[in-house]
């Protein structure tokens, strides 16, 4: 397809620390991104004090960076440097466990049955599940995360 490496692919990603929530692609190739994230008590500052727990937004932007930025860079290569990802929508997501400091997770991206990347939109259907300790290989979420690649400055979305 390309020969973007999984270094280069986080070089060109516009989210930077503190709101990439990627920390290394395990996996990546036209049928699917792996990506993973080790969460952080920075990560989780003010949600819950003296409980802290990921909030599910960050997890979904996870999600959506796995899948539209992430993936969507591989898929796109050399093009993708002239625009711009966004997430525009989730559907059918179901959190089945809660994420805390400390626990790492990996998300896979793929092509589901209703999957597809034309038109600058990309449609994947993505799986969270944690890495190591006790929970390793349980479910955090899944569903499908859909985005639209735009030309850099644009305001469009629809």
């Amino acid at each position: 397809m390309n020969d973007l490496t999984p270094d280069a692919i986080l070089k060109l990603m516009a989210q930077s620390r503190p709101a990439r929530f990627i920390d290394a692609i395990l996996e990546i190739d036209s049928s699917h991104a792996l990506t993973r994230y080790a969460w952080t008590e920075e990560d989780c500052e003010g949600h819950f004090p003296g409980n802290p727990i990921v909030p599910g937004v960050k997890l979904l932007e996870m999600a959506s960076q796995s899948s539209i930025v992430c993936w969507g860079l591989y898929l796109k290569g050399a093009a993708a440097g002239e625009q711009d990802a966004f997430f525009t929508e989730a559907e059918r997501v179901s959190f089945k466990m809660s994420v805390r400091p400390g626990e790492t997770v990996v998300c896979r991206a793929s092509f589901g049955k209703d999957g597809a990347f034309k038109d600058g939109r990309l449609a994947a259907e993505v799986e969270m599940r944690f890495l190591g300790g006790p929970k390793d290989g349980e479910i955090v979420l899944a569903g499908k995360i859909a985005g639209l690649w735009v030309p850099k400055d644009s305001e469009d979305l629809s």
